[in-house]
């Protein structure tokens, strides 16, 4: 939930006492890293069979489905041979495959690195004027802790009035008494978008907060 796995130390557990280690680089793929390896393999000198990263190509690679690294081929055929059950899916449709394709081109050019570039202006823009547990991180995910669901939800509702779609997170996606405000950044957004709805959204939260709230910064 907009957290950044500490991947040194867990390969000093996994060097240290064997550690398997099943990583979700989902929200990081493409945003972030050369040619959009993400955050997680960048940090591997190679894969090997303690170790599989999964990740969502329906997030910033701009497609649908999913992938799976994995060291060797034994550690395929292994999944091949027992998996069925719990990998059976559909196949992509074209359309799905032809936005893949699009996004692998994109990811050859130097576009790729200007859409990162812009994601990560438009995330330290957010950061100078609301301050979350994520500050600093560079994955577009922002948590703005309410408090209370109700509270969460009644804020997200009032969003989405406004045309800013949000999603509200509770227990048990978050500790009891830390439901939040979900919000996914992008490269597209203007910052003058982020600013109208930091605006909104510090209105929202002294209005339910009796007047202030400690997460957010005084300077929009």
């Amino acid at each position: 939930m907009g957290g950044v796995a500490d991947v040194e130390s867990l390969l000093y557990l996994k060097s240290r006492y064997g550690l398997f280690l099943y990583l979700d680089d989902s929200h990081v793929l493409s945003a972030v890293g050369r040619g959009g390896s993400g955050h997680v393999r960048p940090r591997l000198s190679q894969l090997d069979d303690q170790i599989i990263i999964v990740a969502s190509l329906g997030k910033s690679f701009g497609a649908s489905g999913g992938l799976i690294m994995l060291g060797n081929e034994h550690q395929k055929d292994f999944i091949h041979r027992y998996g069925g059950p719990s990998n059976w899916s559909q196949r992509l449709n074209a359309a799905a495959i032809g936005a893949g394709l699009a996004s692998i081109e994109i990811h050859k050019t130097n576009e790729l690195s200007t859409l990162q570039e812009k994601l990560q202006s438009n995330i330290n823009l957010f950061d100078s004027l609301v301050n979350t547990g994520q500050s600093g991180t560079s994955t577009a995910i922002r948590l703005i802790t309410c408090g209370e669901a109700k509270i969460a939800n009644k804020i997200a509702t009032k969003l989405a009035n406004k045309k800013f779609f949000t999603s509200a997170v509770f227990f048990p996606v978050v500790p009891r008494e830390k439901a939040a405000i979900r919000i996914t950044l992008r490269a597209d957004m203007t910052h003058s978008l982020i600013r109208l709805f930091c605006s909104q959204l510090t209105n929202l939260m002294k209005e339910h907060n009796d007047g202030k709230h400690s997460l957010l910064r005084s300077d929009i």
